[in-house]
């Protein structure tokens, strides 16, 4: 899809405009014509002569010459008309600003798959419906009826919400600069993957940001984030996403007709799509403001450089929760910064200049801290003491920041002192904060993108003995059944077919069959009872344990007396030798869960009797490529019980990674799974000894989805 004639446009109709002072028509028309924007504009009226001096005509097929972009600004119902119009004019690019569609409910719905249609016949890069439109600064190009354009930048922004927008623009007035704002609105046929892909290949464009309630395809977000993020010129990517409560995730189904997964969904979404999610909009702005005025660092290594002990203390434990390290200075370095501070400052990490340390202090702390192979990244703390001289110190911070190339972030903690200081750092594209807690959750997330990019391949695992016909076979006759669950037989039989391990079974009627199986086992076993009229085996005496392979006929014929005395009424099918678990094994949880409008999430952690009470879980969405699995066992609380610790051996970690890859490939090849758990999964330091103990599917009412 071409959007060269939607975000540069040389002409545009506006359908709706109007001559009413306060009106969406008469606001953005007037946006359009104020601004600077050199292009021709159409106003379309047919109960008006001119506006604003300009000609109107009744219908865009009057307007006797091409037209790139039109922009609807009519009633909804009369929206389809108005874009076959559009497309019969040979426009290729439109923005319906209407609302009325599949966020009002049913008739709006259809009336969205209506446009969506039209706009998939005539080839028309859409945008919106129910949007607030579009900004180019660098173009004067006000296309919305939003009230000012923001100050050119590198940052291309976009969001489902307008009035989120227009709360953006003006939050972050004299903080950021944007190549693009967009309202997307309904998302009909320009969503947030197309718009990612097109802002990756725009020069002007360093970052990347939306807000959004609900993203419809995973999968092509995680292709296209990871994409970006692999290139040479790799442009971060910050998303916002509303929804992280039950009544957060109602609200916006009913604002827009999203549909909402949950809200650890989006969090393994973004993580896979190597998107850095905003935990708030106040965050947002922050991360825009650090990743927009700062090129990636090489590492996670930050220096403090502080005129106040106490803040260098908060940054530092900022830092580490954030995932940053305190760089470990050069003999160099600090030599140099003894040389010349004060004898009580402190030349380790974080740097103490002291309370009245003036601007050639501070300069000479940053000069010698940022030459520093050690360092990364800088913090700059400044607060405002009766010698600071915050205009100085600034310039410092600027003249570093232009002649290097590392990251380096300001917190002037202040404000009516500090405003002359403030305003020159961030004329001068500086991030300035007043916290340095923000500040390092910011740069953590800066470190973060740089870990992505540099995490290292990892070796291919292959999948052999994957039967997926059987796997079919069995669930064609679950389907055919009229049923949603297989039964624990098939739900085995299912598994196995995939290469997942089970306790060995035999189904037996004789003490002579009993022998036979427990020899064929080769290791201690169970016994238990098969009968139809007993639910509960242990009350009724039908289950015994750890039962040596010598042994096995007299525990036959011990199960039978004590079942046939306790329950005398049953009937009994025989027994079950069922392979007995070796011992030390550790419990986990694997799982698939069906997200909607997302894909299927494959879930991974402790299992057992722990998965409710610890909920030490992680997961992400299938396809699966080998880094997400090492990710989600790096992820986990308990990742060093399964790695090993205080000498205990851990499990064989490339057994449990190709189960979890087997278990992708199944969710790939039967997207009608709704569920799955297999808990636990008993997991050892020997491949050999990995068994099932439990598992469950259930299908989703429709066949394939």
């Amino acid at each position: 899809m071409n959007l060269s004639t939607l975000f540069e446009p040389q002409s545009i109709a506006v359908i709706g405009a109007s001559t009413k002072v306060g009106t969406v028509g008469y606001t953005l028309t007037e946006n359009l014509l104020h601004n600077g924007y050199a292009g021709t504009i159409y106003p379309i009226n047919p109960k008006a002569e001119t506006l604003f001096g300009l000609p109107c005509y009744a219908n865009i097929s009057l307007i006797p010459h091409e037209i790139d972009l039109a922009i609807i600004i009519v009633p909804a119902s009369i929206v389809p008309l108005v874009l076959r119009e559009v497309g019969e004019k040979g426009v290729m690019s439109a923005i319906i600003i209407s609302a009325g569609f599949k966020e009002t409910g049913e008739t709006g719905r259809k009336l969205e798959e209506e446009i969506i249609a039209i706009a998939k016949e005539k080839n028309i890069a859409l945008l919106g419906p129910n949007c607030l439109g579009f900004l180019r600064p660098s173009l004067g190009l006000n296309a919305s009826f939003a009230k000012v354009l923001p100050s050119d930048g590198n940052i291309a922004f976009f969001s489902q919400s307008g009035a989120l927008c227009t709360a953006l623009l003006d939050l972050s007035k004299e903080a950021l600069g944007f190549s693009h704002f967009v309202s997307i609105g309904n998302k009909a046929i320009i969503d947030e993957n197309i718009l990612l892909q097109f802002f990756s290949a725009d020069k002007n464009v360093s970052v990347m940001s939306f807000y959004t309630e609900g993203i419809t395809d995973a999968s092509s977000v995680i292709e296209t984030g990871r994409a970006i993020l692999a290139r040479p010129d790799a442009k971060p990517i910050i998303a916002l996403k509303s929804g992280t409560t039950t009544a957060g995730t109602k609200a916006s189904s009913s604002h827009t007709g999203a549909l909402a997964g949950s809200d650890s969904a989006y969090t393994a979404l973004f993580k896979q799509a190597r998107i850095i999610r905003a935990e708030s909009f106040e965050n947002l702005i922050d991360l825009l403001s650090v990743f927009s005025h700062n090129t990636l660092p090489e590492n996670n290594r930050v220096a403090i450089i502080t005129n106040a002990g106490g803040l260098g203390v908060l940054a530092t434990d900022a830092a580490i929760e954030s995932g940053l390290r305190i760089a470990e200075f050069g003999e160099e370095t600090k030599t140099k910064l003894r040389d010349a501070l004060p004898p009580s400052a402190s030349v380790s990490n974080p740097v103490d200049v002291l309370g009245d340390a003036l601007a050639e202090r501070y300069q000479y702390a940053l000069e010698r801290v940022v030459k520093d192979d050690n360092v990364d990244m800088m913090l700059v703390i400044v607060t405002p003491q009766t010698m600071t001289e915050d205009v100085k110190t600034a310039e410092a911070i600027i003249a570093i920041k232009k002649h290097y190339h590392k990251p380096i972030v300001a917190v002037f903690a202040g404000k009516a002192s500090f405003r002359a200081g403030i305003d020159l750092l961030r004329e001068n594209a500086v991030a300035v904060f007043s916290y340095p807690e923000s500040s390092m959750k910011a740069l953590g997330a800066l470190a973060q993108i740089t870990k992505w990019r540099t995490m290292p391949s990892v070796p291919n695992i292959t999948l052999a003995n994957i039967d997926k016909e059987k796997a079919s076979e069995i669930l064609t006759k679950v389907r055919e059944d009229g049923r949603l669950t297989p039964t624990e037989k098939e739900t085995s039989e299912i598994l196995k077919a995939y290469g997942f391990p089970f306790f060995a079974t035999y189904e037996v009627t004789t003490k002579e069959e009993a022998i036979t199986a427990g020899r064929a086992i080769g290791k201690k076993v169970a016994l238990k009872i098969v009968s139809p009229d007993i639910i509960h085996k242990s009350d009724a005496g039908g289950v015994i344990l750890g039962i040596d392979p010598d042994n096995i006929g007299e525990a036959y014929d011990t199960l039978m007396k004590t079942v046939k005395k306790n329950v005398p009424d049953a009937r009994i099918d025989g027994a079950l030798v069922v392979e007995m678990a070796e011992k030390g094994g550790k419990e986990l949880l694997l799982g698939l869960k069906k997200e909607p409008g997302l894909g299927t999430l494959l879930v991974f952690g402790l299992g057992g009797i722990y998965v409710e009470t610890l909920k030490d879980v992680t997961m992400r969405f299938v396809p699966l490529e080998e880094s997400d699995i090492e990710e989600m066992v790096q992820e986990l609380k308990s990742s060093a019980l399964l790695t090993g610790v205080r000498g205990e051996a851990g499990i064989d970690m490339r057994t449990l990674k190709e189960l979890l890859m087997r278990l992708a490939e199944f969710a790939l090849a039967f997207p009608e799974v709704e569920e799955l758990d297999i808990n636990p999964l008993l997991v050892f330091s020997d491949k050999e000894n990995f068994r099932v103990l439990d598992a469950r599917i259930r299908l989703s009412k429709e066949e394939k989805e």
